[in-house]
């Protein structure tokens, strides 16, 4: 502004200015330039320097950024092909389920770093074509619940481990349906086995943390319940395969599921053992085709189901309460999973250990439900333990003394790396 003032005040004449007007303009010139000078010096020491290095700082922050999502999305497009695979550790990984607009990029991931390397598990209960891995596909049906029965579980930690084991360039590669739940809990279980983790909760943390999701929303109350019953077995407790006759369940405290009408929840109870449903309350009025469960609205202190003599369970137990809508929709309302060799002579569940109700609004914060049951006697003959607990405990302290000596001589080489001798910080201090 300062050389824009100084030419509009001397024009110049014929194209060049007078020998007076340079003098002036040059005394101008070294006026301002001195001016100039001062200012820069006195705005060097001033808060608008530092603003200009806050700006400049954020240009680039903002350009690092930009720069980082667009590697991020290159490498989403080019390399990972847009599907995803996560390294829960290099021999165990979880990847999404394969479907049809998935499973050629997945495929090709895999099959160019794993070809006849790979076992994967597939724990979705859906079907897709396999011919398309170059390496072993196992269907691992647990229909409805949300972990591996318990025996399952101890039977795929045997096969994993021994695949593992016969080749160091074996890997594992786990999959779900929607999610990484199932595939979350299954591998929590395997590497506290192997010895890698005290309990499988502490292996669930690392698990979620690297498939980025959260332990406490995503992992339902069964699921940790199925953690428990694992790290028990581990502890030495053998589950009975005795039967149970399931009496009577009670839910306190009725949810509000309808607000009109004068009902609250119209549920049904549906009992799954084994893959198959064991009893189901729906009725069918004739001649149509809507269920019409009782209703029970909000003074009502609970909803009680009186079951038939003959609901006989053992193993692995799934419960579902269901709320029929007035047009004959369909809400889960709670449901829990549990193993009958694990329960206790009473059996009562809280809220936040009811899957789906944990979270729901819909019920107050002091429901809980009550199971009443009976063990029968007449099944004493199947109450023996099945041998694959004993071994899969047996395997883990192998494995978990292993890991132990590993770590240990893990830790001997670095303090050799740092050049001092075994005692060397005892003898220092004694020095001191």
């Amino acid at each position: 502004h300062g050389l824009a003032a100084v030419l509009a005040s001397r024009p110049p004449t014929s194209g060049y200015w007078s020998p007076l007007s340079r003098s002036n303009a040059a005394a101008m010139f070294k006026s301002y330039f001195e001016s100039a000078s001062k200012f820069v010096a006195t705005a060097s020491s001033s808060e608008f320097v530092e603003k200009a290095k806050e700006a400049a700082r954020a240009a680039a922050e903002a350009a690092n950024k930009v720069s980082e999502t667009m590697q991020e999305e290159y490498r989403k497009t080019f390399v990972d092909l847009d599907c995803q695979i996560v390294p829960v550790r290099p021999e165990l990984q979880v990847m999404e389920f394969p479907a049809d607009d998935k499973i050629d990029r997945l495929a090709a991931r895999l099959n160019a770093e794993h070809a006849q390397r790979m076992m994967i598990l597939n724990m979705s209960e859906r079907k897709y074509d396999i011919s398309k891995f170059d390496g072993q596909v196992v269907d691992v049906a647990f229909r409805g619940l949300p972990a591996p029965p318990m025996e399952l579980l101890m039977e795929l930690c045997l096969s994993a481990h021994h695949w593992l084991s016969s080749d160091e360039g074996n890997i594992l590669v786990v999959h779900c349906f929607q999610g990484f739940s199932r595939s979350a809990v299954f591998l929590s279980c395997f590497m506290a086995f192997r010895g890698l983790f005290a309990h499988p909760v502490d292996a669930l943390h690392d698990v979620c943390a690297r498939l980025s999701i959260s332990d406490k929303k995503d992992i339902v109350p069964s699921q940790r319940r199925y953690l428990t019953y694992f790290q028990q077995s581990q502890q030495g407790f053998a589950p009975s395969r005795g039967r149970l006759r399931l009496l009577r369940l009670q839910l306190n405290g009725v949810p509000k599921f309808e607000s009109d009408g004068g009902v609250d929840f119209r549920p049904c109870l549906e009992i799954w053992n084994g893959g198959e449903m064991a009893y189901s309350s729906l009725t069918t009025a004739e001649g149509s085709d809507v269920t019409l469960p009782p209703a029970f609205n909000s003074s009502d202190s609970c909803a009680s189901f009186q079951l038939p003599g003959d609901v006989l369970v053992t193993g692995d137990v799934l419960i579902r309460i269901r709320h029929i809508a007035s047009d004959g929709s369909r809400d889960t309302a709670l449901r829990l999973a549990f193993h009958t060799g694990f329960l206790p002579d009473g059996f009562q569940l809280a809220k936040r250990e009811l899957d789906n109700a944990c979270d729901d609004a819909r019920f107050s914060d002091d429901s809980f439900l009550d199971v009443i049951f009976e063990r029968d006697a007449a099944g004493d003959e199947d109450k023996d333990p099945a041998p694959v607990f004993a071994k899969v405990r047996d395997l883990s302290k192998k494995l978990a003394a292993e890991e132990h000596e590993r770590r240990r001589k893990s830790k001997d080489s670095a303090t050799d790396a740092t050049g001092r001798s075994k005692g060397s910080d005892l003898d220092e201090f004694a020095e001191l």
